[in-house]
C-alpha cells in the first residue's frame, strides 16, 4: 500500500538503485525495453528514473542504463556548484579534525574530492546492504539457531552505521536536502502511482 504522508528523499533513490541492480546485476538489462515483460523491475525502473529527475536530473540521459551509470560514477557532481555542497564539506572537515589520524592542517575541498569519497562511500554501503540484511525466520529448530542468533546480533550492531552512511550519501546525493510526498512525484516527475507490493504479490 502506498504511503502517501511519507516524505521521499534522496535515501529512497539510493536503495532504489541499489535494490534493482542488486536484482539485475547484468547492466545490460537496464532498460524498459529489456523489462518490458517484468512488472515488478519496470515499475522499479519507472520510479528510479522518476526520482532522477527529482533529486539529480544531472543523471538522466539518452537511456536508462547510462543515467544509473552516472549515478554510480557521481560525475554529476562535477556539473554543480562547489557552493551548493557547503554543508558537507563543513562535516568532512568536522569528520577529519576528530579523527585519531593525524591527517595535518585543513586542506581545500574540490569536486573531484567530492566524487571520489562519493563514489568510495556508495561502494562501501553497497556492501554493507548485503551485509546487514538478514531474512526473516518463520520455522527454525533448536539446533540451527546459533547461525540466526549471531548474525543478526552482528545486523543488527551495523544497522545505525548504515543509517549514518545514508545520511552522508543523500548530502552527496541532493545537498539540499529537499523531500517530496507521494502526490508531488505524481504530478510533477511522472512517479509509477501502481501499487509495488501488490505487483510483487501477484508476480509471485
Amino acid at each position: 500500500m502506498m504511503n502517501n504522508s511519507y516524505k521521499y528523499t534522496a535515501v529512497d533513490l539510493l536503495n532504489a538503485v541499489i535494490e534493482f541492480t542488486g536484482m539485475t546485476p547484468n547492466a545490460e538489462d537496464w532498460s524498459f525495453k529489456v523489462q518490458k515483460l517484468n512488472d515488478p523491475r519496470f515499475i522499479r525502473l519507472q520510479r528510479i528514473m522518476s526520482l532522477f529527475g527529482a533529486f539529480v536530473p544531472e543523471t538522466l540521459a539518452k537511456d536508462e542504463r547510462e543515467s544509473i551509470e552516472k549515478f554510480y560514477s557521481g560525475d554529476f557532481i562535477q556539473t554543480r556548484e562547489i557552493e551548493e555542497y557547503g554543508k558537507l564539506i563543513d562535516l568532512m572537515h568536522d569528520t577529519i579534525s576528530k579523527s585519531d589520524f593525524g591527517i595535518g592542517s585543513r586542506r581545500e575541498i574540490y569536486l573531484d574530492h567530492l566524487e571520489f569519497n562519493y563514489r568510495d562511500l556508495l561502494h562501501f554501503y553497497t556492501r554493507m546492504k548485503k551485509l546487514s540484511y538478514n531474512g526473516g525466520i518463520m520455522e527454525i529448530s533448536y539446533p540451527y539457531f546459533f547461525s540466526y542468533i549471531v548474525t543478526k546480533s552482528i545486523s543488527d550492531s551495523m544497522s545505525q552505521k548504515v543509517k549514518e552512511l545514508e545520511a552522508f550519501l543523500s548530502l552527496f546525493i541532493d545537498p539540499y536536502q529537499i523531500s517530496y510526498t507521494l502526490s508531488e512525484l505524481i504530478k510533477d516527475y511522472e512517479y509509477p502511482e501502481e501499487d509495488l507490493f501488490e505487483i510483487d504479490l501477484d508476480w509471485k
